[in-house]
């Protein structure tokens, strides 16, 4: 049986164009290449929901959220004064309370997001967490033994300096430990008040893009559709102060990923010690006309730029460095974790969807298994090179991934692809209808990408009558281009 630690890096809006080692030959990231170098590095790697909360739920309990019941960002129950405290996943398990049943010391520095912050959850022993989910990264709002506080300092680098003293901690003790390394980098905001970049981000870093021109992010026409969220968009596209803050913060995550790499080598455990470097979901930096991911545009979008992840595993000398074509989900990573580091899994009694991929990435082995997606109202399945998105307000898409990868051109009306989209149409009908809940379905909920504000399983006890969810703003339809 393999036993080890796991160190658990994990960003906020970042795709898989965000780092050297996939291709982005501006950006300056040594530390996630070098980790990607030594380690299995994922192509196709997916979340299934793009946007942080539903996706961070999904992360944890290897379950969708027509089944856990988080189907948006959190904008309500927060706590820290914000809100009354919800703890939205209570009734389910995380892959963290069954690592702490079986001997792990489990610790979380960085982003939670997943609602009453100022309470512990999910079996970590160590909490020092954000008290929403990002803001400005100077004295930034966390949480540390339930008191809301203000640290001094750059957030990537207190949130870095925290776990370090975690990791280091724990090791003392001879325990195996989980380390949650959730950076809010890159999330916005990219300028500080006087729109600079250099007055939200390290001015040493933000110098280091004086001269980028940043070609490998074209900035493309608005789309049309933008107005939805507006905000970031209009503020950003085209905007270089942004682009200088995006890259910025990736580097500055990138340079404590560095220190992280640098305590395990310097506690001689960098060898029984799995490092996970993942996102919650991608983003569009100018493509398709948006700054933003899957709430950029309403009705809901499912882009790749908005669900493909970076994904990295590196176990030095158990894992062969190589590169994975297989197509891997979010909601698989839950299982495999708990597969891979001590032969692990959920209680049975528990519906989980996704599956462990211990053995494709041990056996280097090739497997390309559907892909699904659901934001609220909006599913997509993807199959070899066919994309299929399905909306209840009747908005389809038919992406065909070789001859179209930026998806510019939606087929939908192409007799080409009908047999495709039968064939899609069944595949993901028969799937949700086997993982969903009834009661939990985001197909039957208002779901806009404007925020959740209460829990669905709370409120359907009759305990309260809040609404579930934030309002659209404006009722635009989606744009293929």
């Amino acid at each position: 049986m393999l036993t080890a630690s796991m160190d658990y890096v994990y960003a906020v809006d970042v795709d898989q164009w965000a780092a050297g080692t996939y291709g982005n030959s501006e950006i300056k990231t040594p530390n996630i290449d070098k980790l990607a170098k030594e380690g299995v590095k994922f192509d196709n790697a997916f979340c299934n929901t793009p946007v942080c909360s539903a996706s961070r739920t999904s992360y944890l309990t290897g379950r969708l959220p027509s089944q856990h019941g988080v189907h948006d960002w959190i904008a309500g129950g927060n706590g820290c004064g914000q809100n009354p405290p919800i703890f939205y996943s209570r009734e389910e398990t995380t892959y963290t309370d069954v690592l702490a049943e079986h001997g792990y010391v489990c610790g979380i520095s960085g982003k939670y997001h997943l609602g009453d912050q100022q309470q512990p959850q999910h079996s970590f022993s160590h909490w020092f967490v954000h008290q929403s989910g990002g803001g400005n990264y100077n004295n930034p709002p966390m949480v540390r033994d339930g008191q809301c506080v203000h640290p001094d300092g750059y957030i990537s680098d207190i949130i870095t300096t925290d776990a370090i003293e975690f990791i280091s901690d724990t090791t003392k003790t001879g325990k195996p430990f989980y380390a949650s390394v959730h950076f809010t980098a890159p999330h916005a905001p990219y300028t500080g008040s006087d729109g600079k970049a250099d007055s939200m981000h390290p001015k040493e870093i933000v110098d280091q893009y004086s001269n980028c021109n940043f070609s490998f992010l074209p900035q493309e026409q608005m789309n049309r559709y933008a107005n939805y969220t507006g905000g970031l968009t209009r503020e950003c596209l085209g905007n270089r102060q942004c682009l200088l803050g995006y890259y910025a913060a990736v580097t500055a995550m990138d340079n404590n990923i560095g220190r992280l790499l640098s305590t395990l080598d310097q506690l001689n455990i960098a060898h029984e010690t799995l490092v996970v470097f993942a996102s919650d979901h991608g983003f569009n930096a100018g493509q398709h006309g948006l700054w933003g991911k899957g709430n950029a545009v309403y009705p809901l979008n499912m882009f790749d730029t908005s669900l493909k992840i970076p994904l990295i595993f590196r176990h030095l000398g158990v894992l062969e460095s190589h590169v994975q074509q297989s197509n891997v989900q979010v909601i698989d990573i839950a299982p495999t974790l708990l597969d891979y580091v001590a032969n692990l899994t959920f209680p049975k009694k528990i519906n989980i969807a996704g599956r462990s991929f211990k053995d494709t990435i041990l056996q280097k082995t090739n497997v390309q298994s559907p892909v699904y997606g659901e934001y609220g109202q909006t599913r997509s399945i993807r199959m070899n090179d066919t994309k299929l998105v399905t909306r209840l307000t009747g908005q389809t898409e038919v992406f065909d991934l070789s001859k179209d990868p930026k998806e510019s051109k939606n087929a939908v009306n192409d007799p080409a692809y009908w047999a495709k989209r039968t064939v899609l149409e069944n595949n993901m009908r028969e799937w949700f209808s086997f993982v969903e809940d009834p009661m939990l379905s985001g197909w039957s909920l208002p779901v806009t990408g404007t925020g959740q504000l209460e829990s669905i399983v709370y409120n359907r006890t009759g305990h309260t009558t809040k609404p579930l969810f934030n309002p659209v703003y404006n009722n635009h339809e989606i744009t293929s281009s």
